[in-house]
């Protein structure tokens, strides 16, 4: 197992099936959106989407909105009513701020991803899932913490990757976690 606070030794290459992306962790994490307790180690790699996904989303929804009031409307007439502007710029804006806080965070023992995580080499269950169109694994731990984890989020940064595909491939090992095919074909264990 790798030392808590620094990562050390870090674990061999994982195989990555969903991203191929190479992004590393940029200096500066933010700790307060931290949830693993503290003596699970500080949080060593973590990976977010760029600063204009959230924006995209948004922007997104408001065209979605503007295309599906115009079909149903058979016409423009519906950009008159202020209520629908209302409710359209609430759900863009709830839009926003959903996506932004789209992040996976990792440390030597512990993944997270939004506000939910998971101690990596107590991991008693892992699923195979979907989340949209990207794989996921539903990971649950002994301490009864469940996280679904987006495959193609945590795999961007190869060195995040690896210190959770590591705790997995342990966990499986020592026989006490229930692994689906599926999940057993997807991840490559």
């Amino acid at each position: 197992m790798p030392d808590p606070m620094t990562g050390e030794l870090r674990p061999p290459s994982a195989p990555r099936t969903e991203s191929k992306g190479i992004r590393t962790t940029p200096p500066g994490f933010p700790t307060t959106e931290v949830v693993a307790p503290e003596e699970m180690g500080p949080p060593l790699e973590w990976c977010e989407e760029s600063k204009h996904y959230p924006l995209q989303g948004a922007i997104f929804y408001l065209c979605l909105f503007a295309v599906s009031g115009t079909i149903i409307y058979r016409g423009f007439e519906w950009t008159s009513n202020w209520f629908l502007w209302v409710f359209i710029t609430v759900i863009c804006v709830a839009m926003y701020f959903h996506l932004k806080k789209d992040r996976v965070v990792a440390g030597s023992r512990w993944v997270q991803q939004r506000d939910e995580w998971i101690s990596t080499y107590e991991i008693t269950k892992i699923r195979s899932t979907t989340v949209g169109l990207n794989r996921a694994s539903k990971i649950e731990d002994v301490h009864g913490n469940k996280l679904i984890l987006v495959l193609r989020d945590a795999q961007m940064n190869p060195l995040l990757w690896n210190l959770v595909y590591n705790g997995i491939v342990h966990s499986v090992a020592h026989g006490n976690c229930d692994i689906s095919k599926a999940a057993r074909r997807i991840l490559k264990i």
